[in-house]
């Protein structure tokens, strides 16, 4: 169990064996290749509410990361392959219902991958890319 769900996307995310040495950050991201970031975003988080109280709940984030980046088509080849082999770890966890820890009386249901990861902005020397993805669970009162 986690305190909240952004802390247990971190922990899940720091699982993924395609993370190299870089640092993982919430909300902000260096200047400098390689880093990795978790960023949330602006949605409602409720779909569905229940005369309970309960709720079928939404966390919406994306993550990104900043790599080596230039002319050199094979590093930029690469750096899509990255999000590419991401996507698929994130499908093969969901199907293996392999989640994030939750919070308190909060069960997750499925972790789905919005986006390809693509380009958000690039340099001369680094860029950043990004993929989006949505946790989906069941929130008790």
């Amino acid at each position: 169990m986690t305190d909240s769900v952004i802390q247990g996307i971190t922990d899940y995310i720091m699982t993924c064996p395609l993370l190299k040495d870089g640092v993982l950050r919430v909300d902000a991201i260096g200047d400098q290749a390689i880093e990795y970031l978790i960023e949330t975003s602006i949605f409602d988080p409720v779909i569905k509410q229940y005369v309970n109280g309960d709720a079928e709940m939404q966390y919406l984030f994306s993550f990104g990361s900043r790599e080596f980046y230039g002319m050199d088509r094979l590093q930029n080849i690469q750096n899509s392959a990255f999000y590419e082999t991401f996507a698929d770890w994130i499908r093969s966890n969901n199907r293996k219902q392999i989640y994030p820890d939750m919070p308190d009386k909060c069960y997750p249901e499925d972790i789905e991958v919005l986006s390809p990861g693509y380009l958000f902005d690039g340099s001369a020397r680094n860029a950043r890319y990004t993929i989006q993805l949505r946790l989906t669970y069941y929130k008790e009162v």
